[in-house]
């Protein structure tokens, strides 16, 4: 009765079909999140690494080529959850691209053909104690009115895609205006103070390298606010992992 239709091309059967997700052009190179210098897997260079808590961020996609802006305003603002499915394949892929674990192929169950240009299989599993997958969190008001958290479904992806385990240990206790709406320094302000760690699961944190997994990286600015609170819990390392950088 409601078929899914092409959010590029309007064709229907799937929210992105076959031939769009062609166009869809993953990022081979990786930059430093501030000053987009080249940077192995996304690191900060040295000069900028002072000014950040965050490791570094990985980005699967590039922004403005084919259908990945549409495909992340859909997902993030008309509720087109299915999306989720497809940027996971290639959030998955850049992490493994950028992260030396022990990993292993096992058979995979579905769409294998759509993503056969990355070269990878649809499944896989690394084995890692002390590394997490966690993501930016929502407050709890925004999220009953959308129904969902996109970075949440977005990390599920990547843990089941992995096998890693994924922790929700980041809580938002304030509402903030809209990042799309603030300029740098007001992004920054925006967002001082208005992420936790619960006491409950600080355990949960400490020592662990976290894969935290966001929609858009634009600013760095949520990212690294994030980093701030789960280094300040004792977590050792803190990675962003992002779809695209807008």
């Amino acid at each position: 009765m409601f078929p899914a239709f092409c959010i590029n091309c309007h064709k229907e059967g799937w929210w992105v079909c076959g031939e769009c997700v062609k166009k869809i052009v993953p990022v081979v190179t990786q930059l430093c999140p501030d000053c987009e210098r080249l940077s192995l897997h996304g690191k900060f260079c040295e000069k900028c690494a002072k000014k950040y808590a965050l490791k570094g961020v990985v980005v699967a996609c590039h922004y403005k080529e084919g259908p990945i802006r549409e495909m992340v305003h859909n997902l993030k603002y008309n509720s087109v959850t299915g999306l989720v499915e497809v940027l996971g394949v290639y959030l998955t892929s850049a992490f493994t691209h950028n992260f030396q674990f022990s990993i292993s192929n096992f058979q995979s169950i579905s769409n294998d053909q759509m993503f056969k240009h990355l070269k990878i299989k649809n499944s896989i599993e690394i084995k890692n104690l002390n590394l997490i997958i966690s993501f930016v969190p929502l407050h709890w008001l925004r999220q009953a009115k959308r129904g969902y958290n996109q970075a949440e479904l977005l990390a599920n992806e990547v843990s089941k895609r992995t096998g890693l385990p994924i922790v929700n240990v980041l809580t938002k206790i304030r509402k903030t205006t809209r990042q799309a709406e603030l300029s740098g320094k007001d992004r920054r302000k925006n967002l001082q103070g208005v992420f936790k760690v619960p006491k409950s699961k600080v355990f949960k944190v400490k020592g662990k390298t976290i894969i935290l997994v966001d929609d858009v990286l634009t600013t760095g600015s949520t990212l690294n606010e994030c980093a701030k609170v789960l280094k300040e819990a004792g977590a050792k390392k803190v990675w962003g992992l992002v779809i695209a950088r807008g």
